[in-house]
């Protein structure tokens, strides 16, 4: 081979790997960026904003080959659809959005079981529908809840997911009937949260009302104060709000 013909060689390998790595940069910036505005649309409970991100995510997941981003971007996806739901109002249309988000991320599971964030969205999609089906599927909801959610907190490597799929997991154990309650492990799942989001009035809202259905009132009061107190954790702002309005109405009740 001729100098000329390697340096031929050596251009269009170059040219090829340039536009490979262009690609995959654009990808991942182009993810990035959506994640960072669905995380301010939820801070903000943006119903629009989420209903945009949905359209875009959908069509950027149609738009593209498999990459490494693909299966981010249908993490994302569903959880928008979960998040999308919770600020609608009606019971029909929630649980459509509930369900879309489950079936995504179960599609997911096809090619990563093990995904933390779709675990967490599972989780989080079957533990809303329960309030849409009958006993028996409750049952099944419940059961898929407590493998959902174990198999994220398992994966999960971001603190504020981490301490969230917590928390969760401290609610499922405080609120289900007898025999499927467990007011030991809710306690235990609140401490563990508490090292991941310090700062989240809503873990100390749930915590509360804990210590108010086991009769310690004085620990109950406590952390509703600390809830009207703290300020608002920058990924959930309009919840904090709404966390701060409910405590403020407990204690007057409580009082």
């Amino acid at each position: 081979m001729t100098v000329s013909k390697k340096n031929l060689m050596i251009l269009l390998l170059f040219l090829v790997l340039t536009q490979f790595f262009g690609e995959t940069k654009k990808n991942l910036v182009n993810y990035q960026i959506l994640n960072e505005r669905f995380l301010i649309a939820r801070s903000q409970k943006h119903l629009v904003s989420v209903r945009s991100l949905i359209d875009e995510i959908e069509e950027s997941i149609r738009s593209r080959s498999e990459n490494d981003q693909l299966l981010n971007l249908r993490v994302l996806l569903a959880e928008c659809y979960f998040e999308y739901g919770q600020l609608l109002l009606d019971g029909k249309e929630k649980e459509r959005f509930f369900n879309t988000a489950l079936h995504i991320v179960e599609d997911v599971f096809k090619d990563d079981l093990g995904n933390g964030r779709a675990n967490y969205v599972a989780a989080l999609a079957s533990a809303a529908l329960i309030d849409f089906v009958g006993v028996f599927q409750k049952l099944t909801l419940m059961n898929n809840f407590d493998v959902y959610i174990e198999r994220a907190l398992k994966n999960l490597q971001d603190d504020t997911y981490r301490g969230m799929a917590y928390m969760a997991r401290g609610i499922r154990y405080m609120n289900p009937p007898w025999p499927f309650n467990d007011y030991k492990k809710a306690e235990e799942s609140f401490r563990e949260a508490e090292k991941y989001i310090p700062n989240y009035s809503g873990l100390y809202l749930y915590w509360a009302q804990l210590y108010l259905k086991l009769g310690n009132r004085k620990k109950g009061e406590e952390l509703l104060r600390k809830v009207i107190e703290m300020g608002a954790h920058p990924l959930f702002e309009k919840q904090h709000e709404e966390n701060v309005k409910t405590a403020k109405q407990i204690l007057g009740v409580s009082k």
